[in-house]
């Protein structure tokens, strides 16, 4: 079936390539994000490594249980006594606070547990600055929000926050909770949960600030330890955690769920001051040793660990393959001390730094020529990802990577793909634009003939206006993809009305169509002949069209569908016809007073009627039965005219 529709202009079409690229490269991201997910995952480290990192609070120390503290202690579990040695000696320390990584759970087993859970208990309270940490397992389901607690949660009660106007609903929700014993959390200071939420590739690059538990709010470990060693009271708020102290508040920006991305400032093993408890152990019975460590340690906040090398709390993290998890509360904490949080980014970021630079390539493309296009198109190409990172570099703001790089570059790919082919498309442009405005006997007639049909020129032909009646007001009625579907059906039945008659589409305009007869002229007619041949033959179209209309009304009232009206306007005169418009949008196409008066002509219809103008009824009078005249006064032209309806068989 030939087309309907004229063909774009060659860089129309090259943008129109690119989109539809793009279009296609986003469906996949939709249909199969998991590995772009990775790949985005892979590209915000890559960005994180490379881009200036805060700098460590020097008020967080790390205190690591390692691999030569199990060595001399005896493997893990460590005894309780071991934690309550240590304990004493950071309050001998004047440590600003002690926060545990490690779950103190249940009883001590075997027959000195009584006595070390009695030391370690001791030891908590005479420090009196301990926060102990929470095991929780989260769910997004806002079904496990309830009003009351477990009975063995009730030690935790104390350190749960009224959620002030924070929806605890959005928030992860605490399912299960493993809680250090009563006895040692009834002397801690304060408890926070250590629930990191690991991406899709496993790495543990973000933190839940607060999660919800029974309508209140449990803040993390680390978001206590800032607030305890800041002396800072906590207050939720959607989509921030402010820290606030003596009327000073610190904004801590969360996403909707309360979680924080970890701006992590260092790897393990750099960047923060580290001690083992081997060491601090052995410091402990050397005065010199003891005085130093006093020195370093007095009003420090002290983050305790697990990192000795097999245990369960190694994991991946936006730094490292395999780093001790206390590593993530204390780049936390860390972040928060020294407000180097991130800002939020929007979610659009991405969508519109692509949009940004695929605009550039767009006009780059529409600018230059091919020579100059393809290491230009290139250059952006590599642009976009450099000003991705440039721009998280600058602000922090982190917009998507891997999307708006690859949506880019396909699209560069596409206009380079369409640029050397401009060529081969421009030979057979002619015979496109053929196809779309004629029917195929008269678009082979032109092939044949080899006519410049391009170039403008004034010729005796007949125009044709077609509108539905009222459509503007049933098209409100209906559905978008009802609009769309009843168009077509009706278009496809008027087209083939036009192109019977040996006529040419020129345009759809809405729920209109413009068509005209006549041109090419035919050899063996002169120019009056051709106007007779081409008003009989509007004439026969617009019959043909109301006819047709008939016909679809009868087939939509049975399927429920609403039937319509159609006015026509047929005027037969000269205008100019040709390929009009501008270097970059052109279009092939008849103007004139005459097409003006066949608008008109239409304009002034009956619904269900064909309008003639004078000239044209001259002409087809002895082919068609034609009513009285009338009398009209059209917009646009000075005199009274005179118009005489077609007299329309019964269908």
């Amino acid at each position: 079936m030939p087309a309907l529709l004229p063909p774009l202009p060659p860089p129309a079409r090259g943008l129109l390539v690119a989109g539809l690229a793009v279009a296609l490269l986003s469906l996949t991201f939709a249909l199969a994000p998991q590995p772009f997910e990775r790949l985005e995952l892979a590209a915000s480290d890559l960005r994180l490594r490379l881009a200036p990192r805060p700098q460590p609070s020097p008020d967080v120390v790390l205190l690591t249980i390692d691999d030569a503290t199990l060595g001399a202690y005896g493997g893990w579990p460590l005894p309780r006594a071991v934690h309550a040695r240590v304990i004493d000696t950071l309050t001998r320390c004047g440590v600003s606070l002690v926060a545990f990584d490690i779950v103190f759970r249940g009883a001590a087993s075997g027959e000195s547990g009584p006595a070390e859970d009695t030391a370690l208990e001791e030891a908590i309270r005479r420090n009196g600055r301990v926060l102990l940490p929470v095991g929780v397992a989260l769910v997004r389901e806002t079904e496990v929000v309830r009003l009351s607690p477990e009975p063995d949660d009730l030690p935790l009660l104390p350190s749960l926050i009224a959620p002030g106007d924070l929806r605890v609903q959005k928030l992860l929700q605490t399912e299960q909770t493993v809680l250090p014993a009563a006895r040692f959390s009834r002397h801690a200071l304060g408890l926070g949960h250590i629930a990191a939420t690991p991406d899709a590739d496993g790495a543990y690059r973000r933190m839940p600030l607060l999660v919800g538990y029974h309508g209140q709010v449990l803040p993390a470990l680390a978001l206590r330890l800032a607030a305890s060693h800041l002396k800072a009271s906590i207050e939720p708020h959607q989509g921030r955690v402010d820290l606030v102290r003596e009327g000073l508040r610190l904004p801590i920006p969360t996403d909707a769920s309360g979680v924080l991305a970890v701006n992590f400032a260092a790897p393990w093993g750099r960047g923060f001051w580290h001690l083992s408890y081997a060491e601090t152990l052995d410091a402990a019975g050397d005065p010199a040793r003891m005085a130093f460590l006093r020195q370093g340690l007095e009003g420090k906040a002290v983050l305790v660990g697990l990192a000795a090398s097999g245990t369960t709390d190694i994991k991946a993290t936006a730094l490292s393959r395999a780093d001790p998890l206390v590593t993530l509360h204390a780049n936390l904490a860390s972040q928060i001390l020294t407000r180097a949080s991130l800002p939020a980014t929007p979610p659009w970021a991405g969508a519109v730094m692509g949009a940004v630079f695929l605009a550039a390539a767009a006009l780059l493309y529409l600018r230059l020529p091919l020579r100059l296009f393809l290491p230009s198109g290139i250059l952006l190409a590599l642009l976009c990802p450099a000003a991705n990172m440039a721009l998280y570099a600058a602000t922090g703001l982190a917009p998507g990577l891997v999307a708006p790089s690859l949506a880019v570059t396909t699209g560069v790919l596409a206009l380079l793909a369409d640029a050397l082919a401009r060529t081969a498309r421009d030979t057979a442009r002619q015979r496109r634009i053929l196809e779309a405005y004629f029917s195929p006997s008269i678009a082979r007639q032109i092939l044949d003939s080899g006519e410049d049909i391009m170039q403008g020129r004034s010729v005796d032909l007949t125009i044709l206006f077609a509108d539905i009646a009222g459509f503007t007001a049933m098209s409100d009625r209906m559905d978008p993809a009802e609009v769309q579907r009843f168009l077509g059906e009706y278009f496809e039945e008027m087209t083939a009305c036009v192109f019977r008659n040996q006529g040419a589409v020129d345009k759809y305009m809405g729920d209109g169509l413009m068509a005209f007869f006549g041109y090419p002229e035919t050899d063996t007619a002169d120019s009056l002949e051709n106007a007779r041949l081409s008003a009989v033959n509007g004439v026969r179209a617009a019959v043909e069209m109301q006819a047709a209309v008939s016909r679809l009304n009868l087939r939509w009232r049975e399927q429920g569908r609403q039937a319509v009206a159609v006015r026509i306007g047929v005027n037969t005169g000269h205008a100019i016809v040709g390929d009009m418009g501008s270097a970059s949008r052109r279009e092939f196409t008849v103007l004139g007073r005459n097409v003006n008066m066949a608008q008109r002509l239409e304009g002034a219809a009956s619904p269900g009627d064909v309008l003639l103008s004078a000239r044209t009824a001259a002409l087809v009078r002895s082919q068609f039965r034609l009513r009285e005249p009338i009398a009209l006064r059209l917009k646009g032209f000075d005199k009274e005219m005179e118009a005489r309806p077609v007299e329309l068989p019964e269908v």
